[in-house]
């Protein structure tokens, strides 16, 4: 069992160093905002947590992601931010308004969040309480088994060192296999001014992997097993525009590339992307995903 932080930018640490002899083991940071760029505390926190010798175990992202769209291009802001940092975990932060009454849509959500954590290698999980969890996931809880829960409950509304004993077991949902407990939102740790959620961890995977090497990317869809062409709609076609997207060929109106692009719907358009790369790897450029094809693509990334 360790203990640590969540922080993001309403964070102020004034003395990074302080943190680890406060009792700090190690710390979870904010990635993006709403926007889908990086927090404006991240890369300082991350600079001072590394410089202090504090693991960072882990990232998290608050949900404002409605649709799978939405999903899709806040996982890969996420992942874009995070990697450089050899942060390897994703916590998806489900409490919002946006990403409540959502039936079974939810489901597909987070499926779309888990599936660029997937193909970045990173783990994957959700963070919430239970205000949100009990009408708005627990209807969907055999869909989500096996994904790790850090869960909120604040048994006490008084301030709290980390040092002190971590409130009782009787508090936390019956049944439930939990990774992560955020505990109480008004500790009192020196060299952070004001408060900062306290957490207490108990599975210790999130803890084996933080120095592993950044990982190169891989498609989280299946391979196809035959040619992938216009008309195609699926897995095969989503699989063809992982790789359109690694290429760069699938992107956003700044002409930066847009994972969310990913739609599995092989149109003109993908052909008309697929032959640009045939062409540009010196192969039949016909506009077919065939065997040549898919194995020139797997060994270029």
């Amino acid at each position: 069992m360790k203990k640590g932080i969540d922080i993001a930018k309403w964070n102020k640490i004034t003395n990074y160093q302080a943190l680890k002899p406060a009792g700090v083991e190690f710390a979870i940071l904010k990635v993006i905002n709403a926007q889908n760029t990086p927090d404006s505390r991240f890369r300082e926190h991350v600079n001072g947590l590394k410089t202090a010798g504090i693991p960072i175990t882990g990232g998290y992202t608050y949900s404002y992601a409605n649709t799978e769209e939405k999903a899709r291009k806040a996982a890969a802001a996420f992942v874009e931010t995070a990697k450089p940092q050899n942060i390897n975990t994703m916590w998806l932060d489900l409490e919002d308004n946006a990403v409540k009454g959502l039936g079974s849509s939810i489901v597909n959500i987070i499926n779309a969040y888990k599936m660029f954590a997937d193909s970045a290698n990173m783990d994957f999980g959700i963070y919430t309480g239970a205000q949100y969890y009990n009408p708005y996931l627990k209807p969907y809880a055999k869909e989500i088994a096996g994904i790790p829960i850090w869960w909120a409950r604040y048994p006490y509304i008084k301030e709290r060192t980390i040092t002190a004993d971590v409130p009782d077991s009787k508090y936390l949902p019956a049944g439930m296999e939990l990774y992560g407990w955020q505990y109480s939102s008004k500790g009192i740790i020196s060299g952070i001014d004001g408060y900062v959620d306290l957490n207490v961890w108990y599975k210790k995977e999130p803890f084996e992997n933080t120095e592993r090497e950044i990982p190169t990317e891989y498609n989280p869809f299946t391979e196809p097993t035959g040619n992938v062409a216009i008309g195609k709609i699926g897995n095969d076609t989503s699989w063809v525009q992982w790789y359109l997207w690694r290429f760069g060929k699938l992107t956003n109106g700044a002409g930066q590339p847009d994972a969310a692009k990913i739609n599995g719907v092989f149109d003109v358009e993908t052909k008309r992307q697929v032959r640009e790369v045939q062409t540009l790897l010196g192969l039949a450029a016909d506009g077919i995903v065939g065997k040549i094809t898919r194995a020139t693509w797997k060994k270029m990334c």
